[in-house]
């Protein structure tokens, strides 16, 4: 986003605040001469001394230093978070004499969206109160009896026109009427004072009552701002004709307290996306961390027991060359030691793994002819077809050549091959089932 941030840099702030005073300076990022301060304190910007700019007026001399160098090249462009402010401050103070802003006589030649509202509203038929608006619609947010319409219409008239000669913006719809400048602004409405009065009933349980339009107009700013003034109404003398001046100044604040809100909003959005960061490295770590200790432990594990079988397979081994023992089957045992502690180096996280030793007679393989197995009728129609001669080289064909070979996808008959070759002995370890 455009006011997201302000990139200066260092050389650019130091000429800045031994231009003018940093009172003066200060309010363009958005800070006060005392946050200036702090940031020159942070990038190592020498600031003018007390009473620098009083001895410059008197024609007295105060040298300026000269900006030292830094290292440190993170230092060298500062960020300013609250760019932008300049603008809307000069707009306070423009209308901080409260301007004149005069209500016509007459609606000639209406603005375009009091000319829109105009039309909606004096078509529309009046509510049980006596009072016209059009809800959510796009149009001015008028709700007033159609005895009061014009006046409404030529006070909202004044209002806008003034707002856009000082470079505002205006727009009618969801919500209602938005004053705005750039990004910021706020919803007003007017509406009419309706009195209610009790109709008297026999029927104390069910009241029923008659509404009395009094003329009086209320200028309503429809947004939440702690400290600022948010409604102008009629009164025994006041007239909202003449108090428009006073809204036109509110409205600047209100522009620029939403403009504060959002920047705060933006600032907060943006610290809690530091925050998750921080949050989801720490989280990342912890289970780094956690998956090392797992680690650790596991190989520690492995490392115990492969030593416990190493001490078991020499304390074996003495006691047999002692003849303290003696085994049962000798020629089994002879098999079976290096197979130990071939098993006792696999487990072990250090020791690297030798081949296995074999222990027991490996399962014969056996090529069989096509013709001699235990097929289904389709798949040894298929492989007849493709003139596959024999185990052997069934063995050795994928499941896309088997089917190219034998006409045809036929998902069962890789399957069901692989199962037949596992039956006679030949390794299927490589082989997919599916």
């Amino acid at each position: 986003m455009a006011d997201e941030f302000l990139i200066v840099k260092r050389r650019e702030l130091f000429d800045q605040v031994w231009s003018a005073p940093m009172t003066k300076i200060a309010p363009k990022y958005g800070l006060s001469g005392v946050g200036l301060a702090k940031v020159c304190k942070k990038h190592k910007i020498p600031k003018p001394p007390v009473g620098h700019w009083a001895k410059l007026e008197h024609g007295k001399g105060s040298p300026q230093p000269e900006l030292p160098e830094l290292n440190d090249t993170d230092l060298e462009e500062i960020r300013f978070f609250r760019a932008g402010f300049e603008p809307v401050t000069k707009h306070v103070d423009a209308v901080a004499t409260t301007p004149e802003i005069v209500v016509k006589d007459d609606l000639r030649n209406p603005h375009r969206l009091v000319d829109q509202a105009r039309e909606k509203l004096r078509s529309e038929t009046a509510g049980y109160r006596g009072l016209v608006s059009v809800g959510s619609q796009c149009c001015l947010d008028i709700s007033v009896t159609k005895k009061s319409l014009t006046r409404a219409l030529r006070i909202l008239e004044a209002l806008i026109r003034y707002w856009e000669s000082v470079g505002g913006c205006v727009s009618a719809g969801d919500p209602g009427t938005r004053f705005a400048r750039d990004e910021d602004g706020v919803s007003i409405s007017i509406s009419e004072q309706i009195v209610r009065h009790e109709k008297p009933r026999k029927d104390r349980y069910f009241k029923e009552y008659t509404y009395e339009a009094t003329g009086k107009l209320t200028l309503s700013i429809d947004e939440w701002g702690e400290g600022l003034r948010k409604s102008w109404s009629d009164g025994k003398v006041q007239r909202l004709e003449s108090v428009l001046g006073n809204v036109a100044v509110a409205l600047e604040k209100w522009v620029l307290h939403e403009r504060e809100r959002r920047l705060d909003r933006q600032c907060e959005e943006r610290q809690e996306r530091e925050a998750m960061k921080t949050r989801e490295a720490k989280k990342a770590s912890a289970e780094l961390e956690s998956e090392r200790i797992k680690n650790l432990e596991a190989c520690a594990n492995d490392w115990g027991r492969a030593g416990q079988i190493r001490d078991y397979l020499a304390d074996l081994d003495g006691k047999i060359a002692s003849q303290t023992i003696k085994p049962i089957d000798p020629e089994s045992f002879a098999k079976w030691m290096p197979w130990a502690q071939w098993y006792a180096d696999s487990i072990c996280p250090i020791t690297p793994t030798p081949p296995r030793p074999e222990t027991d007679e490996p399962i014969a393989r056996i090529n069989k002819s096509t013709e001699h197995l235990d097929l289904t009728a389709k798949t040894r129609q298929r492989l007849k077809q493709g003139q596959v001669s024999d185990t052997d080289e069934l063995a050795e064909l994928t499941k896309h050549q088997l089917e190219e070979r034998c006409g045809g996808r036929y998902s069962n008959m890789y399957r069901e091959v692989t199962r037949v070759l596992e039956g006679v002995g030949y390794d299927i370890s490589a082989r997919s089932r599916w």
